[in-house]
């Protein structure tokens, strides 16, 4: 065999692997979000069976505040549900989880949480999907992790690992 032709072979081979093995373990699908380390967009949202109550985020500033984009036609969202539960009931008074629903109707979002566990922490709905558009939301589940001060600090993509969130939050006091 030629070495000259098995050098140019492998000149040409192991520089493609590389870059398709590099590749391996990335999803393809993850948009890192441009806002963290910035300011969090401002909302101010009706809460699911508030009775015209709202929430507007710059009130919550002074704890850290995890926001939830979510659906009841969202699959993955039912299966991160009872861990946001755990941790909103871990954190009660430290921290405040938000939800914030997306595309859905109110009674969709009442039979789902009913059968799901309940509304431990406040549920909003996101009118004309403006927060979502504001936080540049492509997939559901999304979250937010925004600190005392109301920068963002991390983005969770998919359904949450609730170590990942226990980790992030003790690291912000």
């Amino acid at each position: 065999m030629n070495w000259k032709v098995l050098l140019a072979g492998l000149v040409l081979v192991l520089p493609l692997v590389w870059v398709l093995g590099s590749g391996f373990g990335n999803d393809p699908t993850y948009i890192p979000s441009p806002l963290i380390g910035k300011p969090a967009p401002e909302f101010e949202l009706p809460v699911l069976d508030g009775d015209g109550q709202t929430v507007r985020l710059s009130s919550l500033q002074g704890k850290p505040v995890f926001v939830n984009f979510w659906a009841t036609w969202c699959g993955t969202c039912g299966v991160e549900h009872p861990s946001l539960i755990a941790l909103a009931k871990r954190y009660e008074g430290r921290a405040q989880f938000i939800g914030i629903a997306y595309l859905d109707k109110e009674d969709n979002l009442r039979a789902w949480l009913k059968s799901h566990g309940g509304m431990h922490f406040p549920s909003l709905i996101d009118v004309g999907s403006a927060a979502a558009v504001a936080y540049g939301v492509g997939r559901l589940p999304e979250s937010y992790l925004i600190d005392q001060s109301g920068v963002i600090r991390e983005k969770y993509f998919g359904a949450i690992d609730p170590y990942k969130v226990i980790e992030d939050l003790e690291a912000l006091w």
